[in-house]
């Protein structure tokens, strides 16, 4: 039997790219796409994942201020 005729075994997670930043993450990184932070006050990313990048101008957050 060669190798071709073998079907391929599925590896059960695909590689989704995520809903706040954009990027497709591996199963390590899940929290860090997924799970809330609560970052304090400012209410544009509040309770939004570490990977969320804030816009806003005046936001305070460590986590999600816009580093662009």
């Amino acid at each position: 039997m060669d190798q071709s005729s073998v079907p391929q075994q599925d590896t059960g997670f695909k590689r989704l790219p995520c809903l706040y930043c954009g990027e497709a993450y591996e199963p390590g990184d899940h929290a860090r796409h997924t799970e809330p932070v609560h970052c304090g006050p400012c209410i544009t990313c509040v309770d939004k994942p570490a990977c969320f990048s804030c816009r806003l101008m005046y936001c305070v957050c460590d986590v999600h201020k816009y580093r662009g």
